[in-house]
């Protein structure tokens, strides 16, 4: 009897996969939800489909990456940091013999949960929610499994959440690309509740997860350099020991630490990362990257702004709420003005109405998937009303 389609696709990965820590499709923990499998696809390139199908992946389009509320199209945007990372880690998981649908699906979804403005506005969104709920803290590797799991929509249904594989969900939450590590190695406790971490940091399941949080830094380092440079104006020169070691520009950054990563990681099968010398030299270029990009002048007074404009926005829909029975959230009336129309409808879409989640939980939600223009349109509506007749 002949093998389905599926059947061949298992059969290949089986082939290509000779890494004893690679993760097969087969060995999945498994959804959420129990669903058929796919005739075609095995599970990760599944999942990665239903991210870069979602609504909230198309959002980062226009979501900052470090220059805010990019204008032009040669600033990368939360995409386009996205695509490169997934693009660097298939050839990563290539080259060691991973799974690279894995991989390819967690570097797509790792981000859905950055609010507008970037770095920036997450802090802000933190700073506010403690400010009304001191036992909560706003993440984006915690809020993208939310977005995952509760707030996404999957493509042509209704139904809320895509539904994803245990390992991407792993991968989404664990990935926490600002920590400067040398190496990580996968934890040895499988199948935790995910929704339950709440602590930034927890390493991945997976070697494919992993490989995806060192990837994280490799894909903006060079790249916040170069669009720096193109909107901040001369940057001063990089380190001497950063250009040797690594290269003067992106594209050599990434080949240097790609390379490097491959090459150790060969030699330590059961980690991954970079070699001393050439993790010192990456050390030394986000250590320069904050010094004359992250904390630059324009940056800090454009930060400062979208604190300002978050802030309004959440107190403006605080008190919205605050001043309506619960039952009669998600339901807008004639007299409400487009902003918290908009704000109700909003409810209405992402909620159940016996599954509502706290006050402070839907306006996070709400702003969180806000991208950088729409938020500065809903700051501008409550202060500037459209003129009526």
């Amino acid at each position: 009897m002949s093998k389905t389609l599926r059947e061949l696709a298992q059969v290949r990965e089986d082939r290509v996969l000779d890494q004893p820590l690679a993760t097969r499709s087969a060995a999945s923990l498994g959804r959420l939800r129990d669903e058929p499998e796919d005739p075609i696809r095995l599970c990760f390139q599944r999942d990665a489909h239903r991210i870069i199908h979602s609504t909230a992946f198309r959002r980062l389009r226009y979501k900052t990456q470090v220059i805010f509320s990019p204008e032009s199209d040669h600033v990368s945007t939360r995409v386009d940091h996205s695509l490169y990372m997934a693009s660097i880690a298939e050839t990563v998981a290539r080259a060691l013999g991973l799974n690279q649908d894995l991989v390819f699906a967690i570097a797509l979804g790792h981000d859905l949960g950055h609010g507008p403005f970037g770095h920036a506005g997450e802090t802000v969104l933190d700073k506010l929610w403690k400010r009304n709920d001191p036992s909560q803290a706003f993440s984006h590797e915690l809020h993208s499994l939310r977005v995952v799991d509760k707030l996404a929509f999957r493509p042509s249904t209704e139904e809320h959440g895509l539904n994803l594989s245990y390992e991407v969900r792993d991968g989404i939450v664990c990935h926490c690309g600002e920590r400067t590590e040398p190496f990580v190695s996968p934890r040895a406790k499988p199948g935790q509740a995910l929704e339950r971490i709440r602590r930034r940091g927890t390493i991945p399941y997976t070697m494919e997860g992993c490989v995806v949080r060192m990837v994280d830094r490799i894909a903006y380092a060079g790249r916040d350099y170069e669009d720096a440079g193109r909107v901040l104006g001369k940057l001063p020169p990089l380190p001497p020991r950063v250009v040797k070691v690594l290269g003067a520009d992106n594209r050599a950054i990434i080949n240097a630490l790609v390379t490097d990563m491959i090459q150790t990681n060969l030699k330590t099968p059961e980690q991954i990362g970079f070699s001393e010398p050439v993790f010192e030299a990456f050390r030394l270029l986000y250590e320069y990257n904050c010094r004359n990009i992250y904390f630059h002048p324009q940056l800090v007074e454009y930060a400062a702004r979208a604190e300002n404009m978050l802030t309004i926005i959440f107190d403006f829909e605080q008190r919205e709420l605050s001043s309506r029975r619960q039952s009669r959230w998600g339901v807008p009336a004639d007299k409400d003005s487009p902003p918290v129309r908009e704000l109700h409808r909003f409810i209405a879409k992402m909620y159940a109405p016996r599954d509502l989640p706290s006050l402070s939980q839907i306006v996070i939600d709400h702003l969180s998937l806000m991208t950088d223009r729409y938020a500065r349109t809903f700051f501008q509506d409550i202060f500037l009303p459209k003129p009526v007749g």
